[in-house]
């Protein structure tokens, strides 16, 4: 596969104005629309519940939850969870393990496995999350169906 910029699909370039029907992909995969808003997974943790409820909501009350995209959610979810998990373990246990010679003085000093743990987590999440333009600079890239009100839900619904 060559390198260069990635493919905009069809529908976004409709929305943005700038389709070309010269460059349009005959037959190109339409994703089925999520109908009503889903539960969180049961093995989501408190924490990821709660992104999923707020991601799920914005990308529905948008238009633009598909079926399709919900385990790539899961696991987005769980990676900005584990994140703020670590982070919330590294603010009470410290972020450098210190190991000393017999005679007290400092052998060396390496971060814990937690900060690698909360890095790590936090590239996954961050990578899934252009997907879904779930950063600021990701939403200029995406233009959004135009919204209905007869299919919106409240986050208190």
């Amino acid at each position: 596969m060559g390198k260069g910029r990635k493919k905009t699909p069809t529908r976004i370039k409709e929305l943005q104005g700038t389709l070309e029907k010269s460059r349009v992909l005959e037959n190109e995969m339409q994703a089925t629309l999520v109908e009503s808003l889903p539960a969180a997974p049961s093995w989501l943790s408190e924490l990821a519940a709660e992104e999923w409820h707020k991601v799920t909501l914005e990308l529905f009350n948008k238009q633009m939850l598909h079926n399709i995209d919900l385990t790539i959610l899961e696991s987005y979810c769980n990676a900005i969870a584990l994140h703020i998990e670590m982070e919330k373990k590294l603010r009470t246990e410290g972020r450098v393990q210190t190991y000393y010679n017999d005679d007290g003085s400092i052998k060396h000093q390496q971060a814990t496995p937690y900060q690698k743990i909360a890095n790590d987590a936090l590239d996954r999440a961050l990578k899934i999350a252009t997907q879904f333009g779930l950063t600021p600079t990701s939403r200029t890239n995406i233009a959004q169906p135009k919204i209905t009100q007869n299919n919106q839900y409240n986050y208190f619904d």
